[in-house]
């Protein structure tokens, strides 16, 4: 814990010293000034990313907001986002998802239709650490290589979902109400599809991965194999007092949301999750430097959560369609995705935003901005795991049951390009601080990850 107090009061010393050295000069030259959106703002762009995690990602995607007669700027009455795209890694995006506050009159609707493909999704086991990690098992060169799908199962996710807030009375202070289905597809890794038009040197070889061996030792039951169907309610309270939701200089989001998915439509005779999640802005030099730092907590607290759902993150804005963790893009950058899979954690993100750029072009607010950022997370509460029908050999090779409880954690840059203060694309690099957890990645994403 002493290396995220230093690394978090090093962030806080360099905002201080940029905000004494440069805030006079900066207020007298300030030229950001937003020329208001009116209308339908439209667009619909060829899509290319990029993840560590994913591969290349390709297709479209269509952002389209409504500003009306731009009073409201940079807030919106609708937002449409529809996007279609694969990657080179076998992942596929199928999303539609519409959020506005102006549908229904005092109530904000957000509603999501998501069908999510992986080929080989992550799996590193159950409670972080005490899993043991070998990269020598997914590298071809190694004398201990097994296959470079160990760490993976196929995955296919289907969301539909519905979310209603209202407001309570006070100023920033909302209800919510949301439910949701989803449908989650688990099998091996179909070896065979991905050793189509590759080379004999090159084929994948036909063995079990880690899935495989939790399903023979029985940490992962017969009843959640092949995944299965949650039924998902949510209730909670949202204090919102940010100056502008997709680019946010100053005010504070947070939210404490109960999820329960009742025994009597659901595997395992249900369960029970919170999820109170608290991130704030601050201006440290206006309209250039904001302080933003994000904390959540989200565990099981009664009922058998299946294996397959233990990752999932409750939020009462459900856009991302990257809803793993922790590990990955949009919770610790930097360091593998899954690594932390457990039935209770905690997850901390700050980071220094600073704009560097801005101008209006074809009519459009243009910013361009860069970040730095320390991601952290730990675990509150252990997946129960039973050993005993694992061999002595298996139990020494794969899982640390010694392992002490500890920080995961990453550090990183990231480069934001901001059209109209809502539509975001951000390449960001993150390295992990432990090589156990893994050691870098690079992520092409849209929006900030809080």
């Amino acid at each position: 814990m002493i290396k995220i107090h230093i690394i978090i009061l090093f962030f806080l010393t360099i905002s201080f010293q940029i905000s004494a050295q440069n805030n006079e000069q900066k207020i007298q030259n300030d030229s950001l000034k937003y020329h208001p959106k009116k209308g339908w703002n439209f667009g619909a762009i060829p899509y290319i990313g990029f993840s560590t995690d994913r591969g290349f990602q390709y297709g479209g995607l269509i952002n389209n907001f409504n500003y009306g007669n731009g009073k409201i700027y940079p807030k919106y009455y609708q937002n449409l986002y529809i996007e279609v795209s694969r990657t080179t890694k076998g992942s596929g995006i199928n999303q539609i998802f519409f959020d506005s506050e102006h549908i229904i009159k005092g109530l904000r609707l957000t509603a999501d239709i998501s069908h999510l493909t992986e080929q080989a999704l992550n799996f590193y086991g159950f409670n972080g650490a005490q899993s043991r990690y070998n990269p020598d098992f997914i590298n071809d060169g190694s004398s201990a290589y097994i296959s470079r799908v160990f760490y993976n199962y196929e995955r296919k996710f289907t969301r539909i979902l519905l979310d209603l807030q209202g407001n309570m009375g006070i100023t920033g202070l909302r209800w919510l109400g949301a439910a949701q289905i989803t449908k989650i597809i688990i099998n091996s890794v179909n070896i065979n599809e991905l050793n189509k038009n590759l080379k004999e040197s090159k084929k994948l070889p036909a063995v079990d991965g880690l899935y495989d061996d939790y399903v023979k030792w029985g940490l992962i039951n017969n009843t959640e194999k092949n995944g299965g169907t949650i039924s998902l309610f949510s209730l909670g309270t949202i204090y919102d007092t940010r100056d502008n939701e997709g680019n946010p200089n100053h005010g504070i989001w947070s939210e404490a949301i109960l999820a329960i998915a009742p025994g009597f439509i659901n595997p395992e005779k249900g369960f029970t999750e919170i999820a109170i999640t608290h991130r704030q802005y601050f201006t440290l030099l206006p309209n250039y430097l904001t302080l933003a730092y994000r904390l959540n907590w989200q565990q099981t607290v009664s009922g058998r959560n299946p294996f397959y759902f233990l990752p999932y993150k409750i939020s009462s804005i459900p856009f991302s369609t990257f809803v793993d963790g922790l590990g990955g893009s949009n919770t610790i950058r930097g360091i593998l995705r899954n690594r932390v899979v457990a039935d209770g954690k905690i997850l901390g993100n700050i980071e220094l935003r600073y704009k560097t750029f801005q101008t209006y072009w074809l009519q459009q607010n243009i910013d361009i901005g860069l970040s730095t950022f320390y991601d952290v997370g730990y675990i509150t509460k252990k997946s129960a795991i039973d050993l005993s029908l694992v061999p002595t050999a298996d139990r020494l090779k794969y899982f640390d049951e010694k392992a002490a409880n500890r920080v995961y954690h990453s550090i990183g840059l990231g480069l934001h390009f901001v059209m109209n203060q809502n539509f975001i694309i951000s390449p960001e690099y993150g390295i992990s601080l432990n090589r156990n957890d893994g050691n870098s990645a690079f992520y092409i994403s849209v929006g900030y990850i809080f």
